[in-house]
Order: structure tokens, then sequence, then C-alpha cells
């Protein structure tokens, strides 16, 4: 881990307290406040876990939900379903104290599940690309025509998983991406 020859003075993540860091990448003061850090994150993951499996027990035909089970489901706040029902967003109906009923479709449509994408797996392009010079940039050309360091180019490339091609000393990259990419700023 790289060390900094400098002092620096950072606050502890967990306690407050202003702390010399011994690395750039220091968040905590002591030990405790690292072990502590580390108990607040297991126990946010086993909450995560609870709340998943609480969610998976929930019906899926019922049409009228509560609002603990619209937190778990949709994950917005308590506060933003209350906020969205006074203004009328959302119908409900209230059976009494602590018997407040929301809509399921109507949450649905406000709030649809996201698609997730996992890490592991990311998206391929379903196209062949023929890495003529004539289809293709190098990143010298890429530099030049829009004004910006190799470096920038580079991450843009990594950023967004635009596929690449060394062929010799040079890196070939599809215009049809760069444009794309580059022409909105």
């Amino acid at each position: 881990m790289p060390s900094s020859k400098f002092i620096l003075l950072k606050n502890c993540d967990i306690c407050g307290s202003p702390f010399n860091a011994k690395t750039v990448y220091s968040k905590y003061c002591s030990k405790k406040c690292s072990e502590a850090a580390t108990r607040k994150k297991k126990a946010q993951e086993k909450q995560q876990e609870q709340n998943q499996k609480l969610a998976e027990k929930i019906p899926t035909d019922r049409q009228y939900i509560s609002i603990a089970e619209a937190v778990l489901l949709f994950g917005i706040s308590r506060d933003t379903i209350y906020r969205l029902i006074r203004k009328g967003n959302i119908p409900a109906v209230n059976l009494g104290e602590r018997l407040t009923r929301i809509s399921r479709a109507h949450i649905e449509v406000m709030f649809p599940k996201a698609k997730t994408i996992s890490a592991s797996q990311p998206e391929t392009i379903s196209t062949r690309i023929n890495y003529n010079q004539d289809e293709c940039y190098t990143v010298g050309e890429i530099t030049s025509k829009f004004g910006i360091s190799a470096s920038t180019v580079n991450n843009a490339i990594r950023k967004n998983g635009i596929p690449r091609k060394q062929i010799g000393k040079f890196v070939y990259v599809p215009k049809v991406e760069i444009d794309r990419i580059f022409s909105q700023r």
C-alpha cells in the first residue's frame, strides 16, 4: 500500500476525530474504528439478506400491499411512499391504524424493478468488427482529432467497454464508437 511523504490530516469515518493518515487510502484512526466499520458492514449485509428473504415471501398476486412490503420490494423510503399518497399519485386505502394498503400496480408503474447486470458478464457486441484502417482510429488520431490526452482516451475506452485491437505498435478502435462518445462533448 503506498504511503505518503506528507502528513495527511483526515477525519475518521467512524468516530469523526482527526488523525494523521499513514496512507492515502486510510479511512480509520485506529484498529478499534476499523473493526467497528467491519462489524457495521457485516450487519448491513445481514440486514439486506433478511430483507431479501422477507421480500421473497410476499405473494405476487395481491393487488394491495402494506407500506413495509413496498419498502422491501421496491427499495424506496417510507417517507416517499407517504408523500406520494398525500399528493394522490398512489391510491391508498386506510383500513385502520397501521393498516394502510397501497396499489401494487401503481407502485410498479412508478418504480419499475431495475434490470441487474452482473459484473462478471459484460454486454457483448453482437456484430463482428473489422479492424480496417478506414473504419478505425488509432489512439494518436483520437487525441489529435478531439484534443484530449491519451490517458483520457484509454479511460473512456475502458469505461465504455469499447473493443480495441493492437496491431503492431498501434491500438485500433472503431470510429463509430469513438464518434458516439466524443461527439457528445
